[in-house]
């Protein structure tokens, strides 16, 4: 089996920036970034298509224990979490274990699902894959000669380029198995059919067990109070410099069935920048206001049915995590689930507990409720895989995690692909989901259905096409072939 490689992804990592020390390159380049600068003008709506990605050979895309497992860990240390048995054991909430888990996180793409898009860096510009991940809101990049990336892992190289500018500020991460140290910089950095000049980002010369394949760094998609680097993250930046006509971005995910004779990769979707694409989506998009303070996209959670029956499960602010592939929440939460679900069994994963097992023939049926409306989980993507040679039990997508911070439930792709889901910058900041289908309605202002409890999805009102000069980004699945 090859040794798993892990991807990006910084919802809350511990980043260690030091002055004392400039890296090598920046020794070579010592200015300070230059403060963010002129901003392009609003673009004329276009769609840009990212092309097809093709993983290395030798990676394959599993649905078994050990992927799962690898999954779920990645979520765990996401946010500092535990396992159910690991969170008992721990001494208190303020032992030395729980507050470096509080500031770490790392996530896998060994057997998983991942969507990426292309950035360009630079000028002359160089095309980077980012992973995109609303659960984190740094850019972080590999630098040229890496050490921990692949041969096939793009680096960026700012000597290269004539408007980088590299910080006399080091930094390094340390966390699980995984260690990344470089330096902060800024350049020109474009998405789509937008520019941002002068924007900062880290650039890593050491990246061990981060980047996987092709894909170069992550692209963070939260509010600045999440950043690291303290910069304001990209596609935030480019509301607030204007150059959006909306600030709004919205995905519609594309699933793909994988078998040992499939490519690698297929195409992902679409990622829609400045507006939403109203031709992914049916009726209106549901918007429901962040929680307090943006940091993360965190939103209430009305309610849980499994089987047409109704659970007494709500929490107050779920975080919605396009860069996670799973659902975790506490056991208890998680148990209440799976008590509806027949023939389910707790289930362990090489000393793991906090799983759980059902017969593959079923087809569970979870729905969510946000804003007033039930969502379902597609029982394809809540079902994550067997878990015996024969194909007889399955595991579920939901997960016991165990934290010692506010959050507690996780909601990621399992959910996710099964909306429209739009995330809005302007007064009041929400969240936004709606049925996907064609001919939506173009509701992405404050002046909409924005609330904490909602009235459903509304009548079609005009044909599909990119609502407030949006311009979309087509991502692409890194989906590894089941071995």
């Amino acid at each position: 089996m090859p040794t798993p490689q892990l991807a990006l992804s910084l919802a809350a990592l511990a980043l260690a920036a030091t002055s004392a020390a400039a890296s090598p390159l920046a020794a070579r380049r010592s200015s300070a970034p230059a403060p963010l600068g002129a901003r392009s003008a609003v673009a004329e709506p276009q769609v840009l298509k990212v092309p097809i990605r093709k993983r290395s050979g030798e990676q394959h895309r599993r649905r078994d224990g050990e992927a799962y497992r690898l999954r779920a860990s990645a979520m765990r240390n996401k946010y500092g979490g535990f396992s159910p048995s690991q969170f008992k054991s721990s001494s208190s909430s303020n032992s030395t274990a729980a507050k470096k888990r509080q500031n770490s996180l790392e996530m896998t793409s060994y057997q998983d699902s991942q969507w990426y898009g292309e950035i360009d860096v630079g000028t002359p510009p160089t095309a980077f894959s980012v992973v995109l991940d609303t659960g984190s809101s740094d850019l972080i990049l590999a630098e040229t000669g890496c050490n921990g990336c692949l041969s096939s892992t793009v680096e960026y190289d700012p000597n290269t380029s004539s408007t980088s500018s590299i910080s006399q500020s080091s930094f390094s991460i340390t966390y699980g198995s995984g260690a990344a140290s470089g330096s902060l910089v800024s350049d020109t950095i474009s998405i789509a059919n937008y520019t941002q000049d002068n924007q900062i980002f880290a650039a890593c010369d050491v990246m061990q067990n981060i980047v996987d394949g092709t894909i170069s760094g992550i692209l963070g998609l939260g509010w600045t109070p999440l950043a690291q680097s303290r910069a304001t993250p990209l596609v935030q930046d480019l509301w607030e410099s204007g150059a959006l006509p909306e600030g709004v971005f919205g995905f519609a995910f594309e699933t793909h069935t994988f078998t040992t004779a499939s490519e690698p990769t297929a195409p992902g979707g679409t990622l829609t920048i400045g507006g939403v694409d109203t031709s992914a989506y049916s009726g209106e998009i549901n918007w429901v206001n962040v929680v307090g303070t943006p940091s993360y996209w965190n939103i209430p959670l009305e309610g849980v049915s499994v089987g047409g029956r109704a659970l007494s499960l709500t929490d107050d602010a779920v975080v919605i995590d396009t860069g996670t592939t799973l659902i975790g929440m506490p056991e208890s939460a998680a148990q209440t689930i799976y008590d509806q679900v027949p023939n389910s069994t707790p289930y362990t994963l090489s000393g793991e507990d906090g799983y759980w097992a059902f017969p593959c023939e079923q087809s569970i049926n979870v729905t969510m409720t946000f804003g007033g409306v039930e969502y379902p989980i597609d029982p394809e993507q809540f079902n994550a895989g067997s878990v015996d040679s024969r194909g007889r039990y399955c595991l579920g997508a939901i997960f016991a995690l165990e934290t010692t911070s506010t959050i507690s439930i996780i909601v990621g792709d399992a959910f996710l692909t099964g909306v429209y889901n739009a995330y809005r910058f302007t007064d009041p900041p929400a969240v936004g989901f709606a049925q996907l289908g064609s001919g939506g309605s173009a509701n992405t202002g404050s002046d909409s259905a924005s609330r904490t409890g909602g009235n459903g999805a509304a009548s079609v009102k005009q044909a599909g096409g990119l609502a407030g000069g949006a311009v979309a980004l087509a991502a692409t699945v890194a989906a590894l072939v089941f071995a």
